[in-house]
C-alpha cells in the first residue's frame, strides 16, 4: 500500500469516527432534552409512552415568541408537550442560516416560513415523536403578511383565533 492510499484511508477513518462522534452527540442531546421536559411531569397517570398529553393539557400552552428578523417581525406560536428552552436558538440559528440566501422577493419570503415551520416541527418531533400539536410561523415583512400554519392551528378555529387574537395584542403591550 502506497504512502498516498494509507493516508486516504486514515483520514476516512477520521472523518467515519467523526460522524459517529457526531450521532452520538445528537443522541445525548435528545435524551436531555427529553428529560428535561419530564422535570414538571404532573402526579397521576404518566403520559410518557403518548405522543401529546391527554389529560394534563394545561402543561402544554400555546406560546408566541417575538423576533425582529432584518428589522421586521416575525411571530413563532406552538402549541408542543416538551420543553421549548431551546426556542430562541433554534429559530434563530436557522432563520439566519437561511437569511444568508436571495432574500429579495415574495416566494423566497413565502418558502422561508414554510421552511422554518418545517424545521420546528422537525427538531421537536426528533426529540419526542408526534409532540409538536400545532407550528405558526408569521412574518410581517416589506408590507406584506406571510404566514405557514400547521396542525392545530390549520384544523381548529379556536386555535387561530387565539393565536390572532395574542398576534394583535402583542404589539400594545
Amino acid at each position: 500500500m502506497t504512502p498516498e492510499e494509507q493516508e486516504y484511508l486514515d483520514r476516512k477513518e477520521k472523518r467515519e469516527q467523526e460522524i459517529k462522534d457526531e450521532e452520538d452527540d445528537q443522541a445525548t442531546k435528545a435524551a436531555i432534552a427529553i428529560q428535561e421536559s419530564f422535570k414538571n411531569e404532573p402526579v397521576g397517570l404518566s403520559e410518557v409512552n403518548t405522543a401529546t398529553r391527554l389529560l394534563n393539557k394545561n402543561y402544554s400552552p400555546l406560546i408566541v415568541r417575538k423576533y425582529q428578523l432584518k428589522m421586521w417581525p416575525l411571530f413563532v406560536a406552538l402549541i408542543c408537550d416538551i420543553s421549548l428552552s431551546d426556542l430562541d436558538n433554534v429559530v434563530l440559528d436557522y432563520a439566519y442560516e437561511l437569511l444568508e440566501e436571495k432574500q429579495d422577493d415574495i416566494q423566497w419570503c413565502r418558502n422561508f416560513c414554510g421552511s422554518l415551520s418545517e424545521h420546528i416541527t422537525d427538531h421537536y418531533d426528533n426529540l419526542k415523536r408526534g409532540c409538536v400539536e400545532g407550528v405558526a410561523v408569521l412574518w410581517y415583512v416589506d408590507k406584506c403578511f406571510i404566514s405557514s400554519l400547521g396542525g392545530d392551528f390549520m384544523v381548529h378555529a379556536s386555535c387561530k383565533q387565539e393565536l390572532f387574537a395574542i398576534i394583535n395584542t402583542l404589539p400594545h403591550i
